[in-house]
């Protein structure tokens, strides 16, 4: 018997690479905003975060002006920005794998739940998630708790000790860990293993290889007590 009920990722830098598209579209809103920002990696740090802190984090604008930039964002990002994002090899196998264990699958996201839904689809993975736990397009929290919790509800999750959080920046092992979820984190995503380290993950792969051996392999038991 499979020792956890239901297998919760994070989806940009867990399950896809979504960072073409993110950027693309920042420097598309930064554009027309009126700022020229050529430095794609300094743009990483949009990747993951809800876009509202990081336009104010990294260029100190205001409430309202970070709402006008998340617009733009998402002009060029509902067209263009979401084709831009390429699973991660052996992701689809993995969620196939789990579900035939008889694990619940699902998606914890900063992600606007209709770009999750709308992307999953793209890629064909949609028919091998149970559940999506992911943000509207009002919601400016940077905490995943309360999404994760949603994840469990969704997933019929009581004892948080019978499921698994996978996630490759510091919100979410730190809201696995703060909630008794055990924390996998990922470092062939955006964070880094320090990151991961320092904030409650129990387990760290390096990638996706390494993440199904963890996850079908090492974390097996008789029954979940």
């Amino acid at each position: 018997m499979y020792k956890y009920k239901a297998a919760i990722f994070d989806f940009d830098g867990t399950i896809a690479d979504s960072g073409e598209g993110v950027i693309n579209s920042v420097i598309y809103a930064l554009k027309k905003y009126g700022i020229a920002e050529n430095d794609r990696e300094k743009l990483r740090y949009f990747i993951g975060p809800p876009l509202f802190d990081s336009f104010r984090d990294m260029y100190g604008v205001s409430d309202s002006d970070a709402d006008r930039l998340i617009a733009y964002y998402r002009e060029r990002y509902n067209v263009e920005g979401y084709l831009e994002t390429r699973l991660y090899d052996g992701i689809p196998a993995l969620l196939q794998k789990l579900r035939a264990c008889g694990v619940k699958t699902a998606i914890c996201s900063s992600k606007p739940e209709v770009f999750v839904e709308k992307i999953s689809e793209n890629l064909g993975i949609l028919p091998y998630l149970d559940h999506i736990s992911a943000v509207t397009f009002r919601d400016k929290n940077a905490d995943k708790t309360p999404l994760l919790q949603k994840a469990l509800r969704l997933c019929g999750i009581e004892d948080p000790r019978a499921a698994v959080m996978v996630g490759d920046r510091y919100f979410d092992t730190r809201a696995a860990a703060g909630l008794g979820v055990t924390a996998v984190g990922v470092t062939y995503g955006f964070g880094t293993r320090e990151e991961l380290q320092e904030n409650g993950a129990d387990y760290i792969a390096d990638n996706t290889a390494q993440l199904e051996t963890i996850l079908l392999e090492q974390i097996k038991s008789e029954g979940f007590l």
